[in-house]
C-alpha cells in the first residue's frame, strides 16, 4: 500500500529532488509544501503517513512546527532533515522523531531510509541502480539541475523532439505489442466518453497540448487542443516507441519485461508516457516548464484508476 509522504521544506530545489526520489519508488507518494501553515492544514485534512521536516524551514522554528504536528496528530511519524553539515539539535531529538535524513544523501538509499522510519522493509524493492548524491542547492527552480543531482530512476530513453512528428502511414507500419484481451479492449471503447472526461480532469492541472490513451496503435481517448488527425498520427508514433522501449526492457533483463515510464524532451515540449500494461499507454505532450514530479504523481494516480476501472 502506497505511503503518503508530506515534505515541509522552503528550498524548492532540494525538496524537488527529495520528492521525485520518493515518487520514483512504488511504495511512496510524496508531496511538497513550502510553509508551515499549509503543512498543518494538509496534516489535518489529508491522509498523511509520514512528515519530513527540513530544519532550514524559514517561516517557523522546526521544534515549534513539530510540536504543532504532534498536537494535530499525536501518532504521526516525523523525520527531520538537518542543515547540511550540522547535526540535529538536542531540543529536536527530544521530540520523539522517527528518523533523520542527513544531507547530502544518496538517492539510491532514500526509499530504505524513509521506509525505516515507517517500519517498512524495502530491501527487496529498492532497484539496484548506481547511487547519485543529492546536495542542497539555492538554484532557482527554473534552472537546469546538474546531472549529478538528478533523482535516480529506471533507465529511460531520452530523445530530442524539436519539431512536430511527420504523418505515419498505419497501413505500412507493423507494431508488435502485447495483445489486450478482447473484452478489455471493448470495455475501453465502450467507456470512451468516461475516459475522455478523466483525461480532461487530469489536463486541468497541466494544460497539455494533448493527452492520449492508446491500446496498441488504436487511439482510445484524447484531451487537449491537438486535432484528431494529428492525435491519430501521434498515437501511431507512441505505439512504435512503446514497442522499442519494451524491446530494450527485455534486452536489459527488466523483470516486468517493460519500462513503466519513458520521456522524450525537446527545447519546448516534453512527451511523457506511462505504460498500463498489455500495450495500453497514456501519453502527454506538454510544456517542459511543468514540474516532472507533479506529472509523475498525477499520471500514476490517473493510470491506477484506469487500470482498476477498465483493464483488470
Amino acid at each position: 500500500m502506497t505511503k503518503n509522504i508530506l515534505i515541509i521544506d522552503s528550498d524548492t530545489s532540494f525538496s524537488t529532488i527529495l520528492s521525485e526520489g520518493l515518487n520514483n519508488h512504488q511504495a511512496f507518494s510524496a508531496e511538497v509544501t513550502l510553509s508551515s501553515t499549509a503543512a498543518l492544514q494538509k496534516v489535518v485534512e489529508q491522509s498523511v503517513d509520514l512528515v519530513i521536516v527540513d530544519m532550514s524551514i524559514k517561516d517557523v522554528s522546526p521544534p515549534k512546527l513539530i510540536k504543532a504536528i504532534r498536537e494535530a496528530k499525536s501518532s504521526l511519524p516525523i523525520m527531520v532533515t538537518p542543515v547540511i553539515g550540522q547535526d540535529v539539535p538536542e531540543n529536536v531529538k527530544s521530540l520523539d522523531i522517527q528518523g533523520i535524513l542527513p544531507k547530502p544523501f544518496f538517492i539510491g538509499d532514500l526509499p530504505k531510509i524513509v521506509g525505516g522510519a515507517l517500519g517498512l522493509d524495502l530491501d527487496s524493492q529498492v532497484p539496484d541502480l548506481p547511487a547519485q548524491p543529492a546536495r542542497n542547492s539555492n538554484t532557482r527552480r527554473s534552472s537546469p539541475t546538474p546531472a549529478a543531482e538528478k533523482p535516480v530512476e529506471a533507465p529511460q530513453p531520452v530523445a530530442k523532439v524539436e519539431t512536430a512528428p511527420a504523418p505515419v502511414a498505419a497501413a505500412t507500419t507493423e507494431i508488435y505489442l502485447p495483445t489486450l484481451e478482447a473484452r478489455k479492449l471493448e470495455r475501453l471503447r465502450k467507456h470512451r466518453e468516461d475516459i475522455v472526461n478523466q483525461l480532461k480532469d487530469m489536463n486541468s492541472d497541466f494544460r497539455a497540448e494533448v493527452i492520449l490513451l492508446t491500446a496498441g496503435s488504436e487511439l482510445i481517448a484524447k484531451a487537449g487542443t491537438m486535432s484528431d488527425k494529428r492525435a491519430d498520427e501521434l498515437a501511431m508514433l507512441v505505439a512504435k516507441s512503446a514497442e522499442t522501449i519494451s524491446q530494450m526492457a527485455r534486452f536489459l533483463g527488466e523483470r516486468t519485461k517493460n519500462f513503466e515510464q519513458s520521456m522524450h524532451e525537446g527545447s519546448r515540449f516534453r512527451l511523457y508516457s506511462y505504460s498500463l500494461g498489455e500495450g495500453v499507454v497514456l501519453s502527454m505532450a506538454l510544456d517542459v516548464s511543468v514540474p516532472l514530479g507533479i506529472i509523475r504523481h498525477q499520471t500514476r494516480r490517473t493510470c491506477q484508476q484506469l487500470i482498476k476501472d477498465y483493464i483488470r
